[in-house]
């Protein structure tokens, strides 16, 4: 009755959020004796944090998710956790005694018997020193660990959704990554440096590249598939390198697999770590396989959020700095112009297009005479004197100042063509990095809907 009062409430609060949607995971807490007011999730490379009511009440909507193992922490304990599997469209209430976490747990949700198996069994691996038998005998004993851990899983009766496949997959992948390091462990645990393994250690790894959409939601799956690429690949195998292996690892998953699903994720499971690891700069290789190949439209855009995240000149960001002096060779920098929105122009004398746009960059000075804003132009010439003069001798009207050539400040933009013209708030943020030309007959319809221009 309690379980079923509960759904109740649940589909109740689902349906009163109108930004639900039915694939939507909602998971809905209920803590008393709250020592802590903080909840986190953490699945994949994902970390979601939910901050409890007075009353110790909160709710968390997962979306883009198919299937998700994952591990639930209170009060910043990080040896104290427990874990929980989800599906899309579950609904599900987590409570439990803030003194006694551990203790209390209590899980409602049709994966109530999945969650409780997961925490109370565990997967056990070969001892370390099994790593000295035969590749035969090795591959043997965790065959056989693996059709025991099985077992236990059907005996404790955990079907619901698809939680009995996938959590075969996950067996399956946890003992097959114990595969994967059998050459490493050979040699330290036989005493044997020279050990190189044979075909049947390649066709063994081979046999485990099986595709399933399920399993490509495993972290086990995940690990196991790209580092197996990498073995596999004899033309790469001893590439080590972090982006030139990420590289030859996608093109072998891009080339191996033809599901949409587990392709595409796989893929963007290399690209976007490597991406968060390490940056952007010199990525056009990996850029290109995954966009041929990465077609779904969540993941693609946390891969862009990702590479976003080292763009120093993102919109909303505080715009990178600069130093330019005007003609008396007066220093100045952005934070001289704090206070208005500021329109910069990047140009140089010897660009035609840039010229074309001065006659109009005027019109736009004189109808924003009085507004709240600053019309800024750097110049990136090579030749200093030759910008001089023709500040002088054509009298440009705003605020001229001498940029340079190669600033930190063109990089942080990407700045490859001229002219350009970036948009900045009152505070120096970013409003628009590639904002409309003078020329450009909405450019003024922009600038009059900026708030408190006049």
């Amino acid at each position: 009755m309690r379980r079923f009062v509960s759904m109740l409430v649940l589909a109740a609060v689902a349906a009163a959020c109108g930004n639900v949607q039915t694939k939507d995971i909602v998971l809905t807490f209920d803590v008393t004796d709250m020592t802590a007011d903080e909840i986190v999730l953490v699945y994949h490379n994902e970390i979601r944090s939910l901050t409890l009511d007075g009353q110790g009440h909160g709710e968390l909507i997962l979306d883009d998710i198919d299937a998700v193992y994952a591990r639930l922490f209170y009060a910043a304990d990080l040896r104290n956790f427990k874990q929980i599997y989800l599906e899309a469209g579950d609904r599900a209430n987590i409570s439990f005694n803030g003194k006694d976490y551990s203790g209390t747990f209590v899980f409602d949700g049709e994966k109530a018997a999945a969650v409780k198996y997961l925490n109370d069994i565990r997967l056990t691996a070969l001892p370390d020193e099994d790593y000295a038998l035969s590749f035969d005998e090795y591959i043997k004993k965790l065959g056989a660990k693996e059709t025991d851990a099985i077992k236990l899983m059907r005996a404790n009766k955990v079907g619901a959704g698809d939680f009995e496949e996938m959590e075969e997959g996950r067996i399956k992948y946890s003992y097959g990554n114990q595969v994967l390091m059998y050459p490493l462990g050979h040699r330290f645990m036989a005493q044997d440096m020279a050990y190189e393994p044979d075909q049947a250690y390649y066709d063994a790894v081979d046999a485990y590249l099986v595709e399933n959409d399920l399993w490509a939601d495993l972290d086990q799956y995940r690990d196991f598939v790209v580092e197996a690429a990498h073995i596999l690949d004899q033309e790469n195998k001893d590439v080590t390198a972090a982006y030139p292996k990420a590289v030859a690892q996608m093109k072998f998953i891009a080339d191996r697999f033809s599901s949409d699903k587990v392709r595409n994720t796989l893929l963007h499971y290399l690209a976007y770590a490597y991406v968060d690891n390490f940056g952007v700069e010199g990525i056009q290789d990996m850029e290109n396989v995954y966009r041929t190949y990465v077609k779904d439209t969540a993941l693609v855009a946390k891969f862009d959020k990702a590479c976003e995240k080292w763009n120093l000149a993102s919109v909303g960001m505080p715009s990178p700095d600069f130093k330019a002096t005007d003609v008396n060779g007066k220093e100045y920098t952005l934070a001289d112009f704090r206070g208005k929105y500021v329109y910069i122009d990047i140009w140089a004398t010897w660009c035609g297009p840039c010229r074309k746009e001065i006659p109009h960059l005027k019109a736009l000075e004189e109808n924003y005479r009085d507004a709240q804003i600053t019309f800024l132009s750097l110049s990136v010439d090579n030749d200093k004197a030759k910008w001089e003069k023709m500040v002088k001798e054509e009298q440009l009207s705003g605020v001229q100042l001498y940029l340079g050539t190669d600033s930190d400040f063109q990089s942080a933009y990407q700045i490859d063509g001229i002219p350009r013209f970036i948009l900045l708030d009152k505070e120096g943020k970013i409003i628009d990095k590639d904002m409309q030309r003078p020329s450009n007959e909405y450019t003024r319809s922009i600038i009059d809907a900026l708030e408190g221009i006049r």
